[in-house]
């Protein structure tokens, strides 16, 4: 009979427990989301503030993985429990996803600024697929921290490997194919813009800068090379064919002319 060893998990992953930490409750919604963040701050610093001792910034997290040069996982908030890492948030039709989510905190001063190295996202890689293969979180769940609190947060940054995870597994990417098709069509206008982004996911604020926020929000998770707030051509190909893979059924904002393919 195989026994697993405690501590240990079937993806290899060695947890290594963490200081307690006071900002969380226990859980009272399913699971279905999976959140990542950057601390902005250094490991000593951020497993303090993690403990959620302050009580007017009682905050907390289930999984912290560290920077150093064999990075661990350190564990704080029992699954169990909902930690406050998620804050003002949204994400589809769900508000407030501390209830709904598993919440990592990647140490990195700033993922817009520094990247991530290749030891501590092979680790990330590893957590993420123990995390969505006990969850049966979809694809389009594992979000960053700035994709759910858009225009407040930027976390983990534009540095941070999603195309990597994805390759391997781990969240949302679009097909090539389906990105190379719609580059040959014109962006979409505002209207289209906010709707298809609204449909994939994002909870925007109204007007003309609620918009700009959201696709920098978009572009730093599937378009980091720029990050600039337009919907320009490349944008919105990426969207359309993220839309068409997971999000079958929203509009492509298409032009009259174009007829979606089978």
């Amino acid at each position: 009979m195989e026994v697993e060893l405690p501590g240990i998990y079937r993806s290899g992953v060695i947890h290594h427990p963490g200081p307690t930490s006071e900002g969380c409750e226990p859980r009272t919604q399913i699971i279905t989301h999976l959140v990542l963040h950057h601390t902005a701050a250094p490991l000593p610093s951020s497993l303090r503030t993690l403990q959620g001792k302050n009580p007017d910034h009682r905050v907390g997290v289930h999984y912290v993985v560290s920077d150093e040069p064999s990075p661990r996982v350190i564990d704080m908030v029992p699954e169990s429990y909902s930690a406050y890492h998620a804050g003002k948030s949204a994400w589809g039709s769900k508000d407030g996803l501390n209830q709904h989510s598993i919440g990592i905190e990647i140490i990195n001063l700033d993922g817009n600024k520094h990247p991530y190295p290749a030891d501590q996202v092979e680790l990330i890689l590893a957590l993420c697929d123990e995390i969505i293969r006990r969850h049966g979180i979809s694809p389009v769940n594992v979000v960053a921290h700035s994709d759910i609190a858009v225009g407040r947060k930027i976390d983990p940054g534009s540095l941070f490997p999603w195309r990597h995870l994805a390759e391997h597994g781990i969240g949302a990417w679009p097909l090539t194919v389906d990105v190379e098709e719609f580059l040959t069509l014109p962006a979409p206008n505002e209207a289209q813009s906010r709707s298809m982004l609204t449909d994939y996911g994002y909870r925007l604020e109204a007007g003309r800068e609620g918009l700009r926020l959201g696709i920098e929000a978009f572009q730093r998770h599937f378009r980091p090379h720029r990050v600039d707030g337009t919907m320009d051509a490349e944008t919105g190909a990426l969207l359309r064919a993220l839309l068409r893979r997971y999000r079958p059924e929203a509009p492509l904002g298409l032009p009259a002319a174009v007829k979606p393919a089978a």
